[in-house]
């Protein structure tokens, strides 16, 4: 049985979640945008204190690695990864367009916004990918290909372009379905290397030039 530490900082929310081999213990939301660096420690503090667990013998850490919000990424993997140091534990990351997919019944194409006419994208089911997490361009991606596949998406602009798509609701990952799969990772030993272990921002920065005074 492994306890395993559960942070998600990827989108404006901060979640935090603390699971067993029989399910999620505890679990604590505060859903006030861009509150993850001022929250996510004291989060993880009222977390343990109201479980019969002390954050010194949890098991991993697993960490919500993006696709999402550059500085909540950062924040949130950080936090993590200086816990696993310090208390020589684990760390798991996952990939926020795998789990979100793990949670539809069917096939499905989710799609997250990224910016204007950009988005992250991942079809498949629970048991079978059949488009590997990636940042695409919707005036370049073939949606047709996908047609067959429930479109799940949070873009309104995608929505408007295709009427069967259905609304993403919430951001809020399932903490029973993702800690199903970290109690199985634990199982078969599968860790990220603590060193070099990044966010998966699937593209990179967009940064602008300075201006000239």
């Amino acid at each position: 049985m492994a306890n395993i530490l559960f942070i998600d900082t990827a989108a404006p929310h901060t979640h935090v979640a603390v699971g067993d081999a029989d399910g999620c213990l505890n679990e604590l939301k505060n859903e006030l945008p861009n509150q993850q660096a001022a929250s996510l420690n004291d989060m993880i503090a009222q977390l343990f204190a109201q479980v019969p667990l002390e954050l010194k013998n949890i098991d991993a850490i697993a960490v919500n690695a993006g696709p999402g919000s550059y500085t909540g990424l950062r924040v949130g993997l950080g936090v993590a990864k200086g816990l696993c140091f310090a208390l020589d534990k684990p760390l798991m990351l996952f990939n926020k367009l795998e789990l979100l997919l793990n949670r539809q019944p069917q096939q499905a194409l989710v799609v997250l916004k990224a910016r204007t006419g950009e988005g992250f994208a991942i079809a498949g089911n629970s048991a079978q990918i059949d488009l590997p997490a990636q940042h695409i361009f919707y005036n370049d991606f073939p949606f047709d290909t996908y047609k067959d596949y429930a479109l799940i998406t949070d873009d309104d602009a995608v929505k408007a372009a295709h009427s069967t798509a259905a609304d993403l609701g919430s951001h809020i990952l399932d903490i029973a379905l993702w800690n199903s799969q970290a109690q199985q990772r634990w199982h078969t030993q599968d860790f990220d290397e603590l060193a070099y272990a990044e966010p998966f921002y699937l593209k990179a920065a967009f940064t602008t030039e300075p201006k000239q005074k």
